[in-house]
C-alpha cells in the first residue's frame, strides 16, 4: 500500500512539475525573430511542402490534426502544443518559425534537419490547423 501511494505521488509530482514548467516558463522568442515575416505565401505549393515535412517530423508528437495527440505524445514529460488553440493565432510567423528552428526541452531543434526555407512552409501548414472564423 505504501509503495503504491509513493508511486502515485511520484506520478502526480512529475505531472505537476511538467505543467508548472510549461505555464511558468514561457517560451521567450528574441525580438529579431518576432519581427521576421514569412517570405512564402500560404499557397497550394507551400502547404504541400509544409504538410510533407509536418508528416515526417511533427505528426508523431503533435498529431494528425495538430491537437498534441500524436502517437508518442503520451511518452513525453511535457505535453506537445495543441496547434489548434487560440494562442497560435496570436503568435507571429517568426515566433512559430523560431520555436521550430531552435526547439526546447523535448521539442527538437530542427535547424539541422529542415532547411530554413522549408520551416516557413511548415509554419504555413500549421496555420491550417487553426479554425477559421
Amino acid at each position: 500500500m505504501i509503495r503504491k501511494t509513493i508511486f502515485l505521488l511520484s506520478i502526480f509530482l512529475i505531472s505537476s512539475l511538467s505543467m508548472y514548467s510549461q505555464v511558468n516558463n514561457p517560451w521567450v522568442v528574441p525580438d529579431e525573430y518576432q519581427k521576421m515575416e514569412n517570405p512564402f505565401e500560404a499557397d497550394k505549393s507551400s502547404l504541400s511542402i509544409g504538410e510533407s515535412f509536418y508528416a515526417t517530423h511533427c505528426k508523431t508528437c503533435h498529431g494528425e490534426t495538430g491537437m498534441g495527440d500524436g502517437l508518442t505524445s503520451k511518452t513525453l514529460d511535457v505535453n506537445p502544443s495543441d496547434l489548434t488553440l487560440d494562442d497560435l493565432d496570436t503568435q507571429k510567423d517568426g515566433e512559430v518559425y523560431y520555436k521550430i528552428l531552435i526547439g526546447r526541452d523535448e521539442m527538437h531543434a530542427y535547424e539541422r534537419l529542415i532547411d530554413e526555407e522549408d520551416i516557413w512552409h511548415v509554419v504555413n501548414y500549421i496555420r491550417t490547423f487553426y479554425p477559421e472564423e
